[in-house]
């Protein structure tokens, strides 16, 4: 089973997450009991809870439809540990449906292997009916044997696929790789549960409707297609913060009608944890320009990015009420611009940027002729990004020599990007030069050059009526300013 598989199994605790959501009609988070986490293994580098709750109509979301896809990502392996569950059975009613909360816990290695896995079910068991449900559902004999008191179950003919076992009449616990027995030496009190930073972290988002901590392997990321996963692979971004990850926390509590969600990342150090911060900014700077419904991007606007240290914690809140809509758009095709091969939207499309983020609004002049060849022209903004101008452009390219603020503003107006920088150090000159030539648009649509009404060490991003200043070359920053306005900013759209 590889991490796909995991993914499977954190699915159903989505599904159960989504069933929760009931609990905000009073207002009460329905939050799990101050003992979640007690039986952790300290093996798990995965480990979170889910409350439950017993009914489906705090949110007018399509559930059996949504469920039912659920159901069928669990299932996909069709045999084994997803044999015994489906969805169903965590409604009411169902066989788990009565269930207090979910702990889950897994290792994730540095390979793609996840054969440690458990769930801990809390609430009142049966358990010779218990097994025998389970036995029906799954058309498997289950055999027993003992472990330190506790009656242990497993497949009759794979023993060593998975475990599972009634602690106490109030928690089921079924695994994998051992897990189940080393629940059991927690419970009977010959082993420590799991300690430290990821336990920590689980305990500050506990106490909500779900919390989950994941301490990250050292060398996960270096295997990781992350340039394909986020679609990020032709922008000039630097992912060298994700080797500096070192524990990932998500909680959401339920209260006043709103589902708030908090992310915490700690990372090793504090120049990684601010590298994300920026990055982060650009890119729901540049999603909130993508999404077609603005509802679902008008949340970005509430989003919080804090920074303390090396650990970044960022934090939203979702309406209940808005939810079914955002389900529909992350789900539908039809919710997100289509992009030519070269990155930018088709035609003359609605692009959207959180304003703020990437790209200050700057006031498109009220004079924007032409005025003749060589006639300087005074602009209130250094660089301006917009105003008269010369009836030239400039051809797309870099120019270290510089170029007048009469010609560029002709460029801007054409839907180009002018980057305007200062620098007395070379090395930050050729920096420069090598992520613009990384990014997928310059060119086309991309004019730099040395400008001296700067600061020494800025770079100014200039956009038909957008400026974006930051302090040396910041290419998680340069890449989404590109995908943001390059041929859609400006009156009229011609590449240089």
């Amino acid at each position: 089973m590889g991490v796909t598989g995991l993914i499977r199994k954190l699915a159903l605790t989505v599904g159960i997450t989504l069933l929760g959501l009931a609990a905000a009609c009073g207002g009460d988070s329905g939050g799990g009991s101050s003992e979640s986490g007690g039986l952790f293994p300290q093996r798990a580098n995965v480990v979170g809870s889910v409350a439950s709750a017993d009914a489906l109509e705090a949110i007018d979301l399509d559930l059996d439809q949504f469920l039912g896809m659920l159901s069928s990502n669990l299932q996909e392996e069709g045999e084994g540990f997803d044999k015994l569950f489906n969805i169903e059975q965590f409604r009411p009613g169902g066989l788990f449906g009565d269930i207090s909360r979910v702990d889950i816990f897994g290792e994730i290695t540095d390979s793609d292997d996840v054969d440690y896995f458990g769930l801990l079910l809390n609430g009142s068991f049966d358990e010779p009916a218990l097994i025998a449900a389970l036995e029906s559902i799954s058309d498997e004999k289950l055999v027993q044997r003992q472990h330190k008191g506790s009656n242990v179950y497993s497949p009759a003919d794979d023993p060593d696929e998975f475990d599972l076992s009634v602690l106490n009449d109030s928690t089921f616990v079924i695994g994998s790789g051992g897990a189940v027995n080393e629940v059991i030496d927690i419970e009977s009190g010959d082993a420590d549960a799991a300690s430290g930073p990821i336990i920590d972290t689980f305990h500050d988002l506990d106490g909500g409707l779900f919390a989950l901590a994941i301490k990250v392997p050292q060398d996960l990321a270096d295997g990781a297609e992350l340039g394909s996963l986020l679609e990020l692979g032709d922008l000039p971004i630097s992912m060298d913060f994700i080797s500096a990850l070192e524990i990932v926390g998500v909680g959401g509590v339920l209260e006043d009608g709103s589902l708030g969600l908090t992310v915490t990342m700690d990372f090793t150090t504090e120049d990684a944890a601010e590298s994300l911060e920026v990055f982060i900014n650009g890119i729901v700077a540049l999603a909130g320009g993508f999404l077609a419904d603005f509802g679902t991007a008008g949340l970005l606007d509430g989003l919080k990015i804090d920074r303390d240290g090396s650990r970044l914690v960022i934090e939203i809140e979702i309406p209940l009420s808005d939810i079914p809509d955002i389900f529909g758009d992350l789900l539908s095709p039809a919710s997100v611009e289509s992009f030519t091969s070269d990155g930018r939207p088709p035609g003359t499309p609605d692009i959207r940027v959180i304003g703020a983020v990437i790209g200050e609004p700057v006031p498109i002049s009220q004079d924007i002729t032409h005025v003749p060849e060589g006639q300087r022209v005074d602009y209130s903004d250094a660089p301006p990004t917009s105003g008269q101008h010369w009836p030239a452009t400039a051809p797309c390219g870099f120019y270290p020599d510089g170029l007048p603020d009469e010609r560029v503003v002709h460029n801007l107006e054409h839907g180009n990007i002018v980057v305007s920088f200062n620098f007395t150090n070379p090395a930050q000159v050729t920096a420069l030069r090598q992520v613009l030539d990384g990014v997928r648009q310059f060119d086309d649509w991309g004019v730099a050059r040395s400008y001296d009404k700067i600061a020494d060490g800025q770079v100014a991003l200039a956009a038909w009526g957008q400026l974006h200043r930051m302090d040396g070359v910041r290419p998680w920053e340069i890449g989404p300013f590109f995908e943001a306005f390059a041929g859609v900013a400006g009156r009229e759209r011609f590449e240089c």
